[in-house]
């Protein structure tokens, strides 16, 4: 039999130059994401949002409601995040709570930035779970489910950060009190701040739930409007 000389595989162009397409490719496309995320258009309804959030952030709008922790003090300013999230995306309710605080802090903080950090910290659960799962399911019923779902979480999730964070530098700041003695305050206290956000949660989710409805068709163009933008940039 005669012997057959195996022919080479051809080498494509990718083995040829290594991995540096795939590197390049990897390092634009994160530039790409970024350009493509951050609109002309997107900034305009991020501006928006974070405008109408900061007007209802002010000092003249906010209340306390438990005499015991009257520091902790109700605002309408995450229902324009919570509307950015669902219209904009989690990234895009994430920036708008940050710009937003970030804006009350140069202006009216009492606490240093340490309260408007915390303010983000404990919203998170609360624009991040809806956002999410609106991304993946569209309707009220979705937007019931998961409202109710981050209601919960941000309720739970203010335990750690007011007992780690909040409530010893408040404390500290104003009264001198020793870190460890402002964390055993909160255990004294810890059921009125868990009943504070929880009324507080309550209330923000009866405020986006009533505006849901005129504005859900503002969150379906501005979602479609990207989904589109998206997919045209994918298939570029």
């Amino acid at each position: 039999m005669e012997e057959t000389k195996e022919q080479p595989a051809e080498v494509s162009a990718e083995q040829e130059t290594g991995a540096q397409p795939v590197q390049v490719r990897k390092k634009c496309s994160a530039r790409e994401v970024f350009a493509n995320y951050f609109t002309a258009t997107r900034m305009a309804y991020l501006a928006v949002f974070t405008a109408l959030s900061f007007i209802l952030r002010l000092p003249w709008f906010e209340f306390s409601i438990i005499p015991v922790v009257p520091f902790l003090k109700i605002d309408f300013s995450g229902v324009f995040v919570m509307i950015a999230g669902f219209a904009l995306g989690p990234v895009a309710g994430v920036v708008v709570s940050v710009i937003k605080e970030f804006l009350y802090a140069l202006c009216f903080t009492q606490t240093i930035g340490v309260g408007e950090v915390a303010n983000i910290l404990i919203m998170l659960p609360y624009i991040l779970i809806p956002s999410i799962i609106y991304k993946k399911r569209k309707g009220i019923k979705a937007v019931l489910i998961s409202l109710a779902i981050a209601c919960v979480s941000q309720v739970v999730w203010s335990i750690p950060v007011n007992y780690l964070l909040t409530f010893p530098f408040y404390l500290n700041l104003y009264a001198g009190t020793p870190w460890a003695n402002g964390m055993k305050f909160y255990l004294t206290v810890w059921y009125w701040a868990v009943l504070f956000n929880f009324v507080k949660t309550v209330i923000m989710t009866v405020a986006v739930l009533i505006l849901y409805k005129p504005l859900s068709r503002l969150i379906k163009i501005t979602n479609e409007k990207f989904s589109k933008r998206k997919k045209k940039n994918e298939e570029v």
